[in-house]
């Protein structure tokens, strides 16, 4: 590590973000078994509490899923009681979802920790530090969701061999390669991801 590069370069980078990717994954694998719901519910789950309430539209939308996927979904997060469906009261056609307050209680029990330790995390930056890594992670949510929508189109459903998926890993590498180009161009010109 030299003293131009004293974070220890991209690879150390590169590490922190993979190792921090596992370890919100084990975290997340850990609460929807102690919920008692799958990885797919767990994500729609999630994605319902930060927003506080969604339509089905709107939550297959950010899931990924159709919209006949999330119905199936809310049904069991439904059944289970950590999800309620509510009619808008000015357009009846519009049907709310949101966490249940049995929900809202467990997800304030489960995430307490992270009241108590984020605070002393947060001080040790400064604001612009703060705004830096924010915008990190934000252009790394858009590149993921970005990068997901782009492979989606390279899986095949049909029980593809290993060499046929490293096919279609080239031919999504190459389009994907492509998308990050036009994102750099962009960073250049001193946009973000959500300009």
């Amino acid at each position: 590590m030299s003293s131009a590069d004293p974070w220890g370069g991209a690879s150390r980078l590169k590490e922190a973000v993979r190792a921090n990717q596992t370890a919100n994954d084990v975290w997340d694998d850990c609460v929807t078994r102690f919920l008692g719901i799958n990885r797919t519910d767990g994500r729609c789950l999630d994605i319902i509490d930060r927003h506080g309430k969604v339509t089905a539209g709107q939550l297959a939308g950010e899931s990924g899923l159709t919209t006949g996927a999330v119905t199936v979904v809310v049904d069991r997060l439904e059944a289970v009681g950590y999800v309620a469906r509510t009619r808008d009261p000015v357009d009846r056609r519009k049907i709310w979802i949101s966490v249940t307050p049995v929900m809202a209680e467990m997800t304030e029990r489960l995430f307490a920790h992270f009241q108590i330790i984020g605070p002393a995390v947060l001080e040790r930056f400064t604001p612009d530090q703060l705004a830096a890594i924010v915008e990190f992670l934000e252009a790394g949510s858009a590149i993921n969701v970005g990068q997901a929508a782009l492979l989606e189109q390279y899986i095949d459903r049909k029980g593809a061999t290993p060499q046929s998926r490293l096919v279609a890993a080239r031919l999504f590498a190459r389009a994907g390669q492509k998308a990050m180009k036009g994102h750099v161009a962009a960073l250049k010109a001193g946009r973000t991801f959500n300009d």
